[in-house]
């Protein structure tokens, strides 16, 4: 970019404006002087009128029109006239004194310095059109003139006059264009010699540059090849930490897997499957972390799937049900009803970003509630759907000048080593990369000891898939029942208004027991009772034993916080107990149930739905080594393939994968990675190099990564399982290939 040509009209700009202000400066000198020689005029003539009166009006044209029009260069014309009224004057005063002629020539060479010439022009025309017109008059006998101390005035040395006055009038225009055309010509000469200046700089810094650039590079390079040797580090760091937390996560998620495959009672299954959701939200977040480096390079990719978002939140809130409780806090969550149930994204990735911001807002608040919301923001005309998902605490809140910390990595509001509250620092910002990647954007609004609002949106578009009905299911026939709900809690009141109101039932609200017991005393018949536990001056079991007294027929649901077990002294006080967070779909089966007069509770215990049949082994008929060097990781495994009808044999380490399959032939050898002696892959190698008749080889291993999976299947593996290993992974990883080993040994027979 050729930087002269900005500079050229700035440079000639200021130029300008300092003639300019110079010349003005100027003027104010020669104007007084003016003045005062009409002063000093004045006695002898006795002229003090003409003296005080042009003057004045001299000096006030000029500066009237300079402040009037600061703008504009019309002063300096106006100047020109004033400075020829000035010359007017004194050959007035003096009477006709020859010498008093030169005030116009003094007037012309002092315009000089605006280096305009065109100024000249109106102090011609005035000193033209005063001597023809005074000399024309004195010549016609007119008394009082002053033109002239001469009666008359010849032809000739009026000609004579006029000629040298025009002449130096031009001499002056002249000397004025020729000052501006030099200045300007000066200024082009100062510029091209500060460029030549210029660009003989920028050759000196261009050639001190390439030599810096030089060394630069060097250091570039070796700081590149530092920083790949560290990346290794790190990696070879994250897939070591990788698999020590994935292994004892397995024993953690298989065994709770386990457990939920029993008889439980519904609490019991309600603890076994939190500890199963904990482990898998703690998964996620090691996943995440895991991923941290492939978020920020941009190489993550989201899965596209049919999801509950019903499900989706109220697994989240069941992860922290437990601890809420403990802290007295409500935790809520209210889907506006336009908001489709099942939509298409990363329920994974959805999941892992409610978590963090759920996890942070129990963090940080001590008394209230915690609250999740989904809006329906726009629909588009592809048929593409924005959510805005609303995360709302009481709690301590951030400080302005803190929020900008909340989205750097390894920031933290508190960063002190006194600080209260714990963390890495890592949670917001991948969740502020995991929102930019579903295209949405994440905000937060705070004050101090009022709370914490984060809000953030996502793409995504409506399922096709059939939905659930549970809300609408068997709900015929009981609209229009009277349903009274307790709870202290304003936000709880409205969603549970809002829900019993989209079933069609009517219901009444109370802030209190005592509200609840004035409603009733009113004579206002009711069909059921929602009431929560913990409320001031009256909780819910004492309004319970209120109500029981007064009206014993009407059944009773205790909303209560996971942990709380003060219902427990009463026994046959609640037809029903519902754990929060408050799920819709068991709300609505209880409310059902008791609107309907069952005489069997829906908190009976139910039978587990078994994902693991002894049968299986009779279908899938298959000879199973595991190997695998991790004690409980042992004992999971061969009970789990234990229940599936299964007498696998165990291999403590590699070298002994690869001396069983040479003594016997198995159908599947379920493989882990990192062993002693001999690792999964070597053997793998051995096995594929060494036996006619191949096994099928799945990797069972905690190295998580794609690039593990890469790995597993380069050295010659068919297929792969990361750890924690779910259940249903593990049945459907084995029957797919007992079907395909079928089918290949049918295909043999064929042949």
């Amino acid at each position: 970019m050729d930087v002269t040509k900005f500079e050229k009209p700035k440079v000639a700009v200021s130029f300008a404006q300092q003639v300019k202000e110079r010349s003005d400066k100027l003027m104010n000198y020669f104007l007084i002087c003016f003045f005062i020689c009409g002063l000093v005029l004045a006695p002898f003539y006795d002229t003090w009128l003409i003296a005080f009166g042009v003057g004045g009006l001299n000096l006030f044209a000029y500066y009237f029109t300079k402040i009037a029009m600061p703008d504009s260069n019309l002063y300096q014309y106006v100047l020109s006239l004033v400075l020829g009224v000035f010359m007017a004057q004194g050959i007035y005063q003096m009477h006709g004194l020859f010498e008093m002629h030169f005030a116009a020539f003094i007037a012309s060479t002092i315009l000089i310095t605006y280096q305009n010439w065109k100024l000249q022009i109106p102090l011609v025309l005035f000193v033209l059109i005063h001597h023809a017109g005074l000399a024309y008059l004195q010549n016609s006998g007119v008394k009082g003139v002053y033109f002239s101390q001469l009666d008359t005035i010849e032809l000739s040395a009026f000609i004579i006059h006029i000629v040298l006055a025009g002449l130096i009038f031009f001499t002056c225009g002249l000397w004025a264009y020729l000052l501006k055309k030099y200045s300007k010509i000066q200024i082009e000469q100062t510029r091209e010699v500060g460029r030549l200046e210029r660009e003989s700089q920028i050759h000196k810094e261009r050639i001190l540059n390439e030599e810096a650039l030089k060394v630069a590079y060097q250091k570039a390079e070796q700081a590149r090849h530092e920083a790949d040797e560290a990346n290794k580090a790190k990696s070879v760091f994250l897939a070591t930490m990788s698999h020590e937390i994935r292994t004892p996560m397995n024993g953690v998620i298989g065994m709770a897997s386990l457990l939920n495959e029993t008889q439980l009672t519904p609490e019991q299954r309600e603890y076994a499957k939190t500890i199963t959701t904990c482990g898998e939200s703690l998964l996620t977040v090691i996943n995440d972390i895991l991923d941290f480096s492939k978020i920020e390079s941009g190489n993550m990719e989201l899965e596209q799937r049919d999801f509950d978002l019903r499900t989706c939140i109220e697994d989240v809130l069941d992860v922290f049900a437990g601890r809420a409780g403990k802290l007295g806090l409500d935790l809520v969550y209210e889907i506006d009803y336009n908001v489709p149930a099942q939509i298409i994204g990363d329920s994974l990735r959805l999941r892992q970003i409610l978590v963090n911001l759920v996890s942070n807002a129990i963090k940080f608040t001590e008394q209230g509630e915690i609250f999740v919301g989904v809006h329906l923001n726009d629909v588009k005309r592809d048929g593409q759907i924005e959510l805005q998902f609303e995360i709302r605490d009481t709690g301590i809140g951030i400080p302005a000048d803190k929020i900008e910390r909340l989205f750097k990595a390894f920031s933290q509001v508190d960063s002190s080593t006194s600080r209260k509250y714990g963390g890495t620092g890592l949670g917001l910002i991948i969740c502020e990369k995991l929102i930019g990647l579903m295209g949405g954007h994440i905000d937060v609004k705070s004050i101090e000891n009022e709370g914490t609002t984060f809000t953030f949106t996502m793409q995504s578009s409506a399922s096709s898939q059939s939905l659930r009905t549970y809300v609408t299911n068997h709900i015929a026939g009981m609209e229009g029942k009277q349903v009274l709900v307790v709870d202290d809690n304003l936000t709880n009141r409205c969603i549970l208004k809002n829900q019993l109101e989209m079933w069609k039932l009517v219901p009444t609200l109370a802030s209190s027991g005592a509200e609840a017991l004035e409603i009733m005393n009113k004579g206002m018949q009711l069909d059921l009772l929602l009431t929560d536990m913990q409320m001031p001056d009256m909780d819910g079991c004492q309004l319970a034993q209120h109500v029981q007294k007064l009206y014993p027929e009407l059944p009773i649901i205790l909303l209560s916080s996971v942990g709380d077990e003060r219902n427990k002294e009463y026994e046959g006080l609640f037809k029903s107990v519902l754990t929060k967070p408050i799920k819709q779909e068991m709300l609505c089966k209880l409310i059902i149930n008791e609107l309907r007069g069952r005489s069997k509770p829906l908190t009976d215990m139910m039978p587990a739905k078994q994902k693991l049949s002894s049968d299986f082994a009779k279908e899938h008929p298959l000879k199973i080594l595991v190997a695998e060097d991790n004690l409980v990781n042992q004992k999971l495994a061969l009970k789990i393939l234990s229940k599936l009808g299964f007498e696998a044999a165990l291999a403590e380490n590699g070298n002994v994968a690869v001396e069983m399959s040479n003594r016997e032939l198995y159908d599947i050898i379920l493989m882990d990675v990192q062993m002693p002696e001999i690792d999964g892959l070597e053997a793998t190698r051995i096995i594929r190099q060494g036996m006619e008749i191949q096994p099928t080889i799945i990797a069972m291993t905690a190295n998580a990564m794609k690039e593990d999976r890469d790995q597993c299947l380069k050295a010659g593996m068919d297929d792969f399982l990361s750890k924690p290993v779910k259940l249903e992974e593990l049945v459907n990883m084995l029957a797919k290939w007992s079907i395909i080993g079928k089918d290949r040994n049918m295909s043999g027979k064929r042949a």
